[in-house]
């Protein structure tokens, strides 16, 4: 499931042609939709929220689908219409008998019920497009126009003018499914792991876990985590620590001196805690890293890093809820870049937490399919992960996350920030 909140303030899209609004729609998702259905509210001529949803199964009830649908959409409290792609290879044998005919049926009386009219709707295979209520063969000719009509539109032409791209499909959007197994890596993840077993919370393991982290995020390392073979083993057997883990997504956010103090106010990793010697690499930088972060504690001190409220343990449900005041969206950019590179070289619950923590930054970002997708990833490469699970559930309930609300915290696709 794809959602993303209206902007206040957005020009309204200059559409002459069905073909300009299909066009519009995998720029704005950033990838081609397959077996999808996809919603634009409308308030007067302006587009505001987008809902894409995996087609139901051919059992599913389709009354009770378009009750989910009608719920995610009256989200946006502005809108007065919505605007349906239906995209699907399934037959269309005859132009009477459309497919999912009960399904739009049930839509369209769910959402009336709601006041959202649904204004018009079509239909995109992998060959052709038509308009889905239409059946006149002057203006919709049987099997239906060409996609050619979406390509060659005034609209797709002014976007990709813009620079604007979208990926062919879900997953090459999100691009994690392929792994770059590290034998040297594995194997010195696995020792790390059985070295410092149960350990990683009750030592300086997990303070040093987060300053190389820390490291990794703002530094030129992140562009190079293969030519740190060590580094990456460290702070992957660290992740098999959820105390650990759960700091690393709250620096990502915040910072390493706030997870910090985060973490040792809330319980979770000692304030102080016995020392342990870390590997040469690590170690060296380490050293590197901690004059940086000296001075972001000055800093954290002087006030700069001010939005989170009540306790420093507060910042963990701030940042996990998204509700931490103005996100640095550069730096969780920046995180979601090493997340991904280390996730393609790890295996089992390290692979499962750093897709995880990919599932939490897409959903913080507004892009619930993302958010989806790398959860079931995590799922898949470790069943019953905990995490995982947890994500799943609150990506499941179609809700935006506070950031994505906003127009002055949402994330921005733009060139700078391309996931």
């Amino acid at each position: 499931m794809t959602s993303k909140a209206p902007r206040p303030d957005s020009p309204p899209i200059s559409v002459s042609t069905p073909a300009d609004i299909l066009s519009y729609v995998p720029h704005l998702l950033g990838f081609q939709p397959r077996e999808s259905l996809v919603f634009l509210t409308m308030c007067g001529k302006r587009v505001g929220a987008t809902l894409r949803l995996d087609l139901p199964p051919q059992d599913a009830d389709p009354l009770d689908y378009a009750v989910t649908v009608r719920d995610y959409l009256e989200a946006d409290s502005a809108a007065d219409g919505v605007l349906m792609v239906i995209y699907t290879d399934e037959k269309w044998p005859e132009p009477e008998a459309p497919p999912f005919a009960p399904l739009v049926h049930c839509l369209d009386l769910v959402l009336d019920t709601a006041g959202l009219e649904l204004l018009d709707g079509w239909l995109v295979s992998s060959s052709h497009w038509r308009d889905y209520f239409c059946g006149e063969g002057s203006c919709c000719p049987w099997p239906g126009h060409s996609l050619a009509d979406i390509t060659a539109s005034i609209l797709n032409a002014e976007m990709v003018y813009q620079g604007s791209t979208y990926a062919e499909s879900l997953e090459a959007a999100v691009g994690s499914a392929d792994t770059r197994r590290n034998r040297q890596i594995l194997l010195q993840t696995a020792t790390y792991t059985e070295q410092w077993h149960g350990t990683w919370d009750r030592s300086s393991l997990g303070r040093d876990c987060l300053v190389l982290w820390d490291a990794l995020i703002t530094g030129p390392e992140r562009t190079c985590v293969s030519e740190m073979p060590d580094v990456v083993a460290f702070l992957l057997a660290g992740l098999a620590s959820a105390p650990v883990r759960d700091s690393v997504i709250v620096l990502a956010a915040a910072g390493a001196v706030a997870a910090q103090e985060a973490a040792v106010d809330a319980g979770v990793l000692p304030a102080d805690p016995p020392e342990v010697e870390l590997p040469e690499a690590c170690e060296v930088l380490k050293n590197q890293a901690l004059a940086a972060q000296q001075a972001e504690a000055r800093s954290v001190r002087a006030g700069s890093a001010g939005d989170a409220t009540g306790r420093p343990a507060d910042l963990f449900r701030e940042v996990f809820l998204a509700t931490l005041g103005n996100p640095d969206w550069d730096r969780l950019d920046a995180a979601h870049t090493v997340f991904l590179g280390m996730a393609a070289v790890a295996e089992g619950q390290p692979r499962s937490a750093l897709l995880s923590m990919l599932g939490w930054l897409e959903w913080a970002r507004g892009r619930g399919s993302r958010a989806h997708h790398y959860l079931q990833e995590a799922l898949a490469e470790t069943p019953e992960y905990t995490l995982a699970e947890l994500l799943l559930t609150l990506v499941g309930t179609g809700s935006l996350s506070p950031w994505a609300r906003r127009r002055e915290t949402a994330w921005t696709s733009d060139s700078r920030r391309a996931a």
